[in-house]
């Protein structure tokens, strides 16, 4: 049996300059909110095994005050091994950057 995947995020608003806190954020069935820094520590409940996910990032409500471009983010992950992916996003009303972290 091979070992399970863990996935993380945190969420920063490039705007403004601050962590993006209540931002919903899926991973397959499992949804949470970003924390006060932006952050979700764990989106795969303890570990997923090895394969493809989708990532969504509702983004709409956290710039609803904004005029704005995108309402949710998806991505679609491979993780290819039973090992910690952290996934960090920058976000701003009209652009996203997403990589691999550490």
């Amino acid at each position: 049996m091979s070992e399970l995947a863990t996935v993380s995020t945190h969420v920063l608003d490039v705007t403004s300059g601050k962590p993006a806190a209540g931002v919903r954020v899926t991973l397959g069935t499992r949804t949470l909110t970003t924390d006060a820094q932006g952050r979700i520590a764990d989106l795969s409940g303890g570990g997923i095994n090895p394969g493809s996910y989708r990532l969504l990032v509702e983004v709409g409500a956290y710039f609803a005050e904004t005029p704005h471009l995108f309402e949710t983010i998806a991505l679609e992950l491979h993780l290819t091994e039973g090992r910690h992916y952290h996934v960090p996003l920058l976000i701003a009303p009209y652009s996203c950057t997403i990589y691999r972290g550490t």
